[in-house]
């Protein structure tokens, strides 16, 4: 197996798909549904697939499903596999049928609820004090968001690992994010042999670039991974983070002949000025684009 790591980028999906050509079968990191058979027997077309999955990134859909139809096209198994999701959506369907208190029984269901919470409430937290413009509360806020969204990372590639090790022959081709790295981890430990590959670390050696992690995806990571991580440290890539989030570009952008990957060579910029400063540095830089009266 080979596992892709990509993000939802218009540029990465010719690289995505040269890859998926080599393939047999291509897992999406999506829940199933009818709507994507719906979308191969033509009985769904790309903008009305790409309206019901209503996604952050409808350009990146819409090319995305083009892309799908093409390889269904070319005899390849497309599956969806995405079994933390699906419990949410069964949370929401159980609720729309009367069946919400049975639907939650399952010890499953139960442990997607608890870590679903814990997230939410640690949104909700980061939001208020972001309200609040209080900077040494919001590192602090953005510290406790990254632990427990680490937990959520680790459980849903679990969850996915069992599903695919179960469903998946060895000629399959996992589509990843960038922050699902213990998903590798986990189908090794069930004794599948898998591969990994990262787009955009290829994208950045094609464009002779450094490839630059952002500080709050370094900052996650580590705890996915459990690794320890001093108090300044974290405190450090948190406030980074915040400097990363206020610059970095947030409209979908098209590829161009003269710029192929204008998301990554955003990110990368943005992502070495957030990480050169110091915590004080991030300071300043917030309170001065924020509006903060010192």
């Amino acid at each position: 197996m080979l596992v892709v790591f990509v993000s939802h980028r218009v540029e990465f999906l010719p690289l995505f798909e040269e890859e998926a050509k080599k393939w047999d079968t291509i897992i999406l990191e999506e829940p199933r549904s009818r709507e994507l058979d719906e979308l191969f027997k033509g009985k769904m077309g790309v903008d009305e697939y790409a309206k019901w999955l209503d996604t952050p990134f409808p350009l990146f859909t819409r090319r995305q499903a083009e892309m799908l139809v093409r390889l269904h096209r070319m005899g390849k198994r497309i599956l969806e596999v995405e079994p933390y999701l699906q419990v949410i959506e069964g949370i929401h369907d159980a609720v729309e049928r009367g069946q919400f208190e049975e639907y939650v029984k399952d010890e499953r269901v139960q442990a997607v609820r608890e870590i679903e919470r814990r997230a939410t409430e640690a949104l909700i937290r980061y939001q208020e004090v972001f309200m609040q413009r209080d900077f040494d509360k919001l590192v602090d806020a953005t510290v406790s968001f990254a632990k427990v969204d680490a937990d959520r990372f680790r459980m849903r590639d679990y969850m996915r690992a069992k599903a695919i090790a179960e469903i998946a022959d060895n000629r399959a081709l996992i589509e990843a994010g960038q922050m699902h790295v213990m998903l590798p981890e986990y189908l090794r430990r069930m004794g599948i042999e898998v591969k990994t590959l990262n787009l955009p670390e290829v994208a950045a050696r094609k464009c002779g670039i450094e490839f630059v992690q952002n500080p709050g995806t370094v900052l996650t990571r580590m705890y996915i991974l459990g690794k320890n991580v001093s108090e300044d440290e974290e405190r450090l890539l948190a406030a980074q983070a915040l400097v990363y989030i206020s610059l970095v570009g947030k409209e979908e952008m098209v590829p161009t002949e003269n710029s192929p990957f204008p998301h990554l060579l955003d990110e990368t910029k943005v992502a070495k000025f957030a990480s050169r400063l110091s915590y004080e540095d991030c300071r300043r830089f917030f309170e001065r684009v924020w509006g903060v009266q010192s």
